[in-house]
């Protein structure tokens, strides 16, 4: 998928990640090099270089299949506690 724009947002796709019935993380994914990613206000919240290189991600042509676009988006989250 290769997200598109609407009203006031940048081009984007949500990400939930659970553990059985434990919410962990919401979060979003930005395409690298989008003109809109400088007006998104949630984009903008994140000032710190770091984090928001993990959130926005580059979409490279797919050498397999004429028109498709792969993306990376690696999810790394801390130690689950001991009782999973």
């Amino acid at each position: 998928l290769r997200p598109v724009p609407y009203p006031g947002r940048a081009p984007h796709i949500h990400v939930r990640v659970w553990h059985r019935r434990e919410h962990l993380l919401t979060t979003q994914l930005y395409v690298e090099g989008e003109p809109l990613n400088r007006q998104d206000f949630l984009l903008k919240r994140i000032v710190d270089p770091r984090q928001r290189a993990n959130v926005i991600v580059p979409f490279t042509p797919d050498p397999r299949a004429a028109g498709r676009q792969l993306a990376r988006f690696d999810i790394v989250l801390g130690r689950i506690p001991q009782q999973y």
